[in-house]
């Protein structure tokens, strides 16, 4: 690498960074506001109205309780910063009595502190605080104030944080709501990556995707963890019981797009897999194709079932995922879409329950997703050609004779297409089964369509009239 573009990388480097951070700048100006309102409020209240000297805990337990925190509650960080501060203080006052001052005795108090902390709870603040506080109590002089002063300033910090998270509460639903945004605009890209690299018959393309799809995992863990503390924070706020609705739905879809990640990962797997090492049918790879590109929109449309902010464009968003998915379930069976081997079969067949994943995401239960699915033929593989008959390229080919997987499927399409010519009469002697099989099948996709469709009416009432 030169010396351009190591400066070149530095500088992109530097960019990335100043623009994530001026992002978390912005994202937590008004925790910021609430964490100096409530730490100074603390520290005046206990200085002013009871008296205390310096009551420096009581500001330090409100900052840290309303610090930046993600995957927990800020119910729970109060208590664990006012249970930890007056447990540690009646510890340290206690083994002081027993044992006196010093550093040892600190070292002593210390340990004890720090292993009941851990037999009453698993909380880390908890921990640190109680540990901390007992070894304090030892090693600083003793306080005019009081024995127990000390602690009632935690108490009061915890208090001035639990008022300005209810009185003055940020909107919990912005972060899930932009976390969501980022989640499913990745989700979507992946299956319009793999629709490509179907539609191409790429390998390379295809692991790219499948690269992309095990990237969603850290984009799903920070919405998972968000959530629970946006969730906290409604609890907490006055309007809160205004925004649990939304967010008791968002965790519910959150709960079914992690299903369908996982079956996502699987399904590219195979599918980087199956283009690397064998040649399907054009018919095949395109339907293949097209139904992936479907559900990239049905993803596309549900990210904004949970980002929007206005409910009736969320709703909207969800209902045209549901009509999406519905379609694409009435034909996703290997016959109807014109898959004839096991491998192609194999990633029908994976399909099917990544759509009832995000049907169940859209908001409906199970067996309604489920059902929505056209059903399989008796014996799909009954006409499917043998894995050993499928050209592949053996491991043991000398380098002269072996070539790519694209430069393969091009010539064996090539080979198809010539021998269809060639014998045009006996291809037109099987025409009349042929033609039949396709009406037979474009009956069954019809008649799962109608019934997806009265289904789907159904259930957009019963949204419509809030029953569900």
């Amino acid at each position: 690498m030169g010396y351009g573009q190591n400066v070149k990388k530095i500088q992109t480097g530097a960019r990335t960074r100043v623009h994530e951070g001026v992002r978390r700048m912005q994202d937590g100006f008004f925790q910021s506001l609430q964490i100096v309102v409530s730490g100074i409020g603390a520290y005046l209240f206990a200085e002013k109205v009871l008296g205390h000297t310096e009551p420096i805990f009581a500001a330090t337990a409100a900052i840290v309780s309303l610090g930046y925190i993600t995957g927990a509650t800020h119910a729970r960080r109060i208590l664990e910063v006012s249970l930890g501060v007056t447990l540690g203080i009646l510890m340290g006052d206690l083994m002081m009595l027993a044992l006196g001052r010093g550093i040892w005795q600190a070292g002593v108090v210390m340990f004890l502190s720090i292993m009941l902390a851990r037999f009453l709870d698993n909380g880390i603040l908890f921990t640190i605080q109680m540990g901390l506080q007992s070894a304090l109590v030892v090693l600083l002089p003793p306080n005019t104030d009081g024995v127990f002063s000390r602690s009632l300033d935690g108490i009061i910090g915890g208090l001035f944080a639990f008022l300005l998270m209810f009185l003055f509460p940020k909107d919990p639903r912005r972060t899930p709501r932009e976390n969501a945004s980022t989640l499913m605009e990745s989700f979507a890209k992946v299956f319009s990556d793999a629709a490509l690299a179907m539609e191409h018959y790429d390998g390379t393309e295809a692991w790219h995707a499948l690269s992309s799809a095990r990237r969603l995992q850290p984009l799903y863990n920070v919405c998972e963890r968000d959530i629970i503390t946006s969730k906290g924070m409604a609890k907490l706020a006055w309007t809160g019981r205004n925004h649990m609705q939304e967010l008791d739905r968002y965790q519910q879809t959150l709960t079914k797009i992690d299903y369908a990640i996982r079956n996502t990962r699987v399904l590219n797997r195979r599918m980087a897999s199956t283009i690397n090492n064998v040649h399907i049918s054009s018919e095949a790879a395109q339907s293949l194709a097209d139904a992936l590109r479907t559900v990239s929109t049905a993803i596309d449309a549900l990210g904004r079932g949970m980002s929007q902010p206005e409910a009736d464009v969320r709703r909207a968003s969800r209902a045209e995922a549901r009509r999406e998915l519905s379609l694409l379930a009435s034909r996703l069976e290997p016959h109807i879409m014109g898959v004839r081997s096991l491998e192609a079969e194999a990633l029908v067949l994976m399909l099917r329950p990544l759509v009832v994943d995000l049907l169940e995401a859209s908001g409906l239960t199970h067996d309604e997703a489920a059902s929505m699915l056209v059903p399989l033929d008796d014996s799909i593989t009954e006409h499917a050609p043998k894995t050993s008959a499928i050209p592949t390229q053996q491991p043991d080919q000398s380098d002269k004779h072996r070539a790519d997987t694209r430069q393969l499927t091009a010539v064996l399409r090539a080979k198809d297409k010539s021998t269809a010519t060639s014998k045009l009469p006996q291809q037109q002697m099987s025409e009349a089964p042929t033609a039949t099989s396709r009406a037979a099948y474009a009956e069954r996709v019809e008649k799962q369509r109608q019934l997806n469709t009265a289904q789907l009416t159904i259930i957009e009432e019963e949204f419509s009239s809030k029953k569900r």
